[in-house]
């Protein structure tokens, strides 16, 4: 199946310190990129894999192709929800577009973002 890019536009956030030297590390995010995407089922082979290794897949993602996206990042959907990314998979759609699937798992602790 060909890859939709309609269901909005993710924000993806690398985590640093934003403290003031000397001062207690506190970490915030850092905007990385945006992109457009489309939500993919969760399926049950990727849910229980997750589970297996003690995380938990609320969603899955695709988007464009970027490979600097990593698992120490977090992504922000429209609803300002923020994700963990268990795994950032790289590949190619029915119609050779290069996309990536990210699968997320809601994080409790919300992060302060620095910037837009």
């Amino acid at each position: 199946m060909a890859a939709t890019f309609d269901d909005g536009i993710l924000k993806i956030y690398s985590v640093e310190n934003a403290s003031k030297p000397g001062k207690k590390p506190e970490e915030s995010l850092h905007h990385k990129l945006s992109s457009y995407f489309g939500f993919e089922k969760v399926g049950l082979t990727r849910y229980y894999k997750a589970k297996g290794a003690d995380d938990q897949a609320d969603e899955s993602v695709h988007m464009y192709q970027d490979r600097s996206i990593s698992t120490k990042d977090i992504c922000v959907l429209e609803d300002g929800l923020q994700y963990k990314i268990l795994q950032a998979q790289h590949q190619e759609d029915d119609d050779g577009i290069r996309i990536t699937v990210l699968s997320l798992e809601r994080i409790g602790k919300k992060y302060a973002i620095t910037d837009s």
